[in-house]
């Protein structure tokens, strides 16, 4: 617990937590040959890999639909972990068709982030919006519906759009 946990971390027998501490701890840059190489034994070996292992062809965990249940193990518990562990869309194409597919089946229409199959509005948390908008925008995901999310979370937090204002 004393001594230096770089080795221990740069380690190439975990290839998930050697490309984030070659990332992260080292500060390698996005071009860097090693840190490339690391990223893609991170999303092909790693704890990536295992995720994106167990996603179904359309792009969800578990079952279809808005992907918030079970807990834990659907779609957007997936996602999350996948930031979390620095996957990256330009690794796996698969990646991009969980965000789309996420987005496709979770996104209301005036931007509020659903757990609702319906799309309903009335199912949105703050903090899955603002975990999901965190986790796609992190993977380097590019949609321009993901603008709508963010707008709606700066609504929530003003106000200002969200309900009439009486005076």
């Amino acid at each position: 617990l004393r001594g230096d946990p770089l080795p221990w971390l740069l380690d190439k027998t975990s290839p998930g937590a050697r490309y984030l501490a070659l990332r992260d701890v080292m500060g390698l840059a996005e071009d860097d040959s090693e840190l490339k190489r690391a990223r893609r034994l991170a999303h092909r070996e790693g704890e990536i890999a295992q995720v994106l292992d167990h996603m179904q062809p359309e792009g969800y965990w578990v079952k279809p639909g808005a992907g918030y249940g079970p807990k834990y193990t659907s779609t957007v518990w997936a996602l999350i972990l996948l930031a979390q562990l620095g996957a990256d869309i330009r690794q796996d194409k698969r990646l991009a068709q969980a965000c789309r597919y996420f987005l496709d089946h979770s996104l209301a229409a005036q931007g509020q982030i659903t757990m609702s199959d319906s799309l309903s509005p009335s199912g949105t948390a703050d903090c899955v919006q603002g975990n999901m908008v965190w986790a796609l925008t992190e993977m380097g995901y590019e949609d321009p519906r993901l603008e709508r999310a963010y707008e709606w979370m700066a609504r929530s937090l003003t106000g200002e759009g969200v309900t009439p204002v009486n005076t």
